[in-house]
């Protein structure tokens, strides 16, 4: 069955929606309906757009074309209004995370679907993996034995340009509107997300504790080198340690730690190790897992909005957190000239990669640069206002 699709935002990040799109529709799965977008596209954008409209303003957009599905692919701060467009509309949404900046947003979108009675995925590609589906089921028949923790860790790179070419980037607020970018809720959320689907804590009331270490090494309002440490209510210990800050940059990567084995999920790539051997997988796209969805309601979502509490929590500590601690700038070098400048904090690599080893904080490793930038989460606990989410996290 063929639906009709509309797209928001097909320039930066959503162009690969564009492309999937386009694919997709050649093979007869959808058709693309129409695309909003604020700026000027370029050739490849003319081309794969066609001669469908294309309109600045979403909901005249989903309108004029009556379109199933709404996909939001823009800045982190539209995507709540936009996503409530699609939502009254009566269309489908295809959310790109976080799916938004405040946990009252988050909120806010649950219900609408809710009582819309839609549906809503959110973009965690990595949730879409066959890998992760592989390590869920390892965990969940005990093939590794008594879950000890989980550790996330990933090093990548950060150009003065990737800062500049969009207002919002590297920003906690703008004109007093919530924007929560920085690398554990943005560049690295799926590290968080992943490894709180491995542990079946996805509910906002999941999470027992949150401890946070929040750091920056460029003059920018977020955090771009960063630890945090869950408990969660069954007991496991969540690291994730990461940055963008790094000389020499490496895939994220999930570690778990069992009684009797041990994983790693390279969620980018598909990978998983387990005890050392290498298992490579595919898996599928979540805008194709949402067209199966919607043709057989029996195929389940891999990433659904009212999933995403325990992420939530993590993002609504980060943002209603200290504003992150500058790295002394001794500890800091920089490379290259004009956009192609970047930040590197010394040792940083080594720093991430032993915080999921060993399930420790920057402070607790004694990294130097760290040493005044552990703050304790402001952690919104109990919840006043709980929506009720699934325990059904562990994907398979």
């Amino acid at each position: 069955m063929s639906r009709t699709v509309v797209l928001a935002g097909a320039s930066g990040y959503g162009r690969g929606y564009l492309r999937q799109l386009a694919a997709l529709e050649a093979a007869g799965a959808v058709r693309l309906a129409g695309v909003c977008e604020v700026h000027p596209l370029d050739d490849e954008g003319r081309t794969l757009v066609g001669d469908r409209p294309v309109d600045t303003d979403l909901a005249r957009l989903l309108d004029r074309t009556g379109a199933e599905i709404g996909i939001v692919a823009t800045p982190i701060h539209t995507h709540q209004a936009l996503g409530r467009q699609v939502l009254a509309s009566g269309a489908h949404l295809l959310l790109e995370k976080p799916p938004t900046p405040t946990l009252a947003g988050w909120r806010e979108l649950v219900e609408l679907t809710r009582s819309a009675g839609l549906v809503c995925q959110l973009g965690f590609q990595s949730l879409a993996s066959d890998a992760l589906t592989r390590l869920s089921a390892l965990i969940r028949e005990g093939r590794l034995g008594e879950l000890r923790g989980i550790g996330a860790y990933g090093a990548w790179s950060r150009t003065d340009g990737y800062y500049r070419r969009a207002s919002w980037a590297g920003r906690r607020e703008m004109d007093g509107v919530p924007v929560t970018d920085g690398a554990l809720t943005n560049p690295f959320a799926h590290a968080v997300a992943t490894a709180l689907v491995l542990d079946g804590s996805t509910g906002y009331g999941d999470i027992a504790a949150v401890e946070l270490e929040l750091l920056r090494a460029r003059d920018i309002q977020a955090d771009d080198t960063s630890c945090v440490r869950l408990r969660t209510v069954r007991g496991t210990v969540v690291t994730v340690a990461v940055t963008l800050c790094a000389a020499v940059e490496s895939e994220p990567v999930l570690v778990v730690h069992g009684s009797r084995g041990r994983a790693e999920l390279h969620y980018t790539r598909d990978l998983l190790v387990v005890d050392g051997r290498a298992e490579h997988h595919g898996g599928t796209t979540l805008l194709e897992n949402l067209l199966a969805h919607l043709d057989d309601p029996e195929v389940p979502l891999r990433s659904p909005v009212d999933s995403c509490g325990g992420f939530m929590r993590v993002l609504e500590a980060v943002r209603t957190a200290p504003d992150p601690v500058p790295i002394d700038r001794r500890w800091v070098r920089r490379r290259g000239e004009g956009d192609a400048a970047r930040a590197e904090v010394a040792g940083v690599e080594d720093a991430v990669r032993t915080s999921a080893e060993r399930l420790a904080t920057f402070a607790e490793l004694g990294v130097a640069w760290a040493s005044q930038g552990s703050a304790p989460s402001p952690d919104p606990s109990p919840d006043p206002c709980p929506v009720p989410a699934p325990r059904t996290g562990v994907a398979g």
